[in-house]
């Protein structure tokens, strides 16, 4: 009996490590800096039309990236090779919403989403990331203070 016992405590054990190391590994809210991967699409979408459509120039020269973005992709994706960046804007108009978008890659497969551990059936974690400002307009540096002006 005292066999069985301490064979379901092990068992216990082992079961209540591996929910906390997927719930650790695997989280079931999106990473700081992710956006939903809709809003990804839709935003590309956006500046493929304002270049299309425009004829307008794009003063944005830089982008500023939080370390929060590329520490996450490390942490979520350890097995990515690159990461792709794509340029979008919230508005479809107006191109001082240019936004830098990135999205881990492993051999030429964009990694959109995470798995989700004990969410609800159908729910997806993004593996987006944009925390990014625009530099102009958002940036304080002056446009002379960015790499090689």
């Amino acid at each position: 009996m005292l066999l069985q016992e301490q064979n379901n405590c092990l068992y216990l054990f082992n079961y209540l490590k591996l929910i906390t190391m997927s719930i650790e590994d695997n989280p079931t809210t999106d990473p700081d800096g992710t956006i939903p991967v809709a809003t990804a699409r839709e935003w590309a979408a956006n500046w493929r039309t304002y270049i299309s459509t425009s004829g307008q120039d794009f003063i944005t020269r830089s982008f500023l990236i939080p370390i929060i973005d590329f520490q996450n992709i490390l942490l979520y994706n350890p097995d990515a090779e690159n990461v792709r960046a794509f340029i979008g804007l919230t508005s479809a108009t107006d191109p001082l919403t240019a936004k830098l978008i990135l999205v881990p890659v492993t051999a030429d497969e964009e990694l959109l989403y995470l798995p989700v551990y004990g969410g609800g059936i159908g729910e997806t974690t993004s593996n987006v990331y944009d925390m990014t400002k625009a530099c102009p307009p958002e940036c304080n540096t002056p446009v002379s203070d960015t790499l090689d002006a």
